[in-house]
């Protein structure tokens, strides 16, 4: 049986029922939400911190990101080094892979 989370603190009630529609997964969503609401980038225990979570649960979802190319780590300190590695999110990515999801949706 899939995994459900619980809806994210703060989260609008239209976008709950949008990620149900969708079946999205809302952990997902909210790490992706916070890293564009914070342009600077931020570390998965900055982030987890924010959105209510543990900072493995962030970095799982972090690391899937960032193999699609919509998050990336900061920089020359990106070196793994497990300390302090600061994400960032790409929007015009994130923005296209939105507008093809859609389009796929309306049948183009």
């Amino acid at each position: 049986m899939p995994r459900t989370y619980k809806p994210i603190p703060g989260q609008p009630a239209e976008a709950g029922q949008a990620l149900i529609v969708f079946n999205a997964n809302a952990l997902r969503a909210a790490v992706i939400r916070d890293l564009a609401q914070h342009p600077g980038g931020d570390t998965t225990g900055g982030i987890a911190k924010r959105i209510g979570v543990d900072y493995r649960q962030v970095y799982a979802h972090i690391k899937t990101l960032e193999t699609e190319g919509l998050v990336s780590a900061a920089g020359e300190a990106a070196v793994r080094s497990g300390h302090r590695v600061q994400y960032s999110i790409d929007l015009e990515r994130l923005r296209e892979q939105g507008i093809n999801y859609m389009r796929y949706l309306e049948g183009e």
